[in-house]
């Protein structure tokens, strides 16, 4: 009898190994997205956003053709930093963050599906999100990777894993699309999270 109770919790304590050696907690990494916006079936290229992720601090800088658009924070802190630069012009503003007019999650449903999505070569589960402000998530994350900031997009604070594809349809029925197209999980420097405040005009 005690060596099937002994049997027993090995077994149960492999399974427990296996569960956990399959998500990797990442304390850096780099994504590279590319971004698509749908209107009325037409589908074209707008631009892309890089997300670094070291500890707890992360910077994602938009870039289109008209504007580059950069988000620094830190999860352990309550304000944040926004930089934009439209042509030779550069800004910079310190925001609370998040912000206290955010939208509340009203639902997150994972959506079952008979075939895996991968992605970056990441087997991806589907989740969909609805927001108080009328917006819908449809995205995509692996469970494999768990990165120590998940907010890049403050949407994903309850999603467990890293987002790796998202869709973000707004309530006049626009869809942007971001699709990872990189993800380096090789350690990042602190200078690339470095700001240097006397090329920017400070607004209030």
């Amino acid at each position: 009898m005690k060596r099937r109770i002994n049997l027993l919790i090995v077994c149960i304590l492999l399974s427990f190994i296996n569960a956990n050696a399959q998500a990797k907690v990442v304390g850096e990494c780099a994504i590279q997205f590319s971004i698509y916006q749908t209107k009325l079936q037409d589908t074209s290229f707008i631009g892309s956003k890089s997300v670094l992720i070291k500890g707890n601090q992360c910077k994602t800088v938009l870039t289109s053709p008209h504007f580059t658009q950069g988000l620094h924070f830190n999860i352990q802190e309550s304000k944040a930093i926004i930089t934009k630069e439209i042509g030779a012009a550069k800004f910079l503003q310190e925001i609370n963050y998040p912000p206290a007019n955010m939208p509340t999650l009203l639902s997150m449903k994972e959506i079952a599906s008979d075939t895996g999505v991968v992605i970056l070569g990441y087997t991806c589960k589907r989740i969909e999100l609805k927001w108080s402000d009328g917006a819908q998530y449809s995205l995509y994350y692996t469970n494999e990777i768990i990165p120590t900031v998940n907010t890049f997009e403050y949407a994903f604070k309850e999603v467990p894993g890293l987002v790796l594809a998202y869709t973000v349809i707004s309530d006049q029925g626009v869809e942007i699309r971001y699709l990872a197209t990189q993800l380096d999980l090789s350690p990042l420097s602190l200078s690339q999270f470095n700001i240097n405040t006397s090329l920017y005009q400070v607004l209030d």
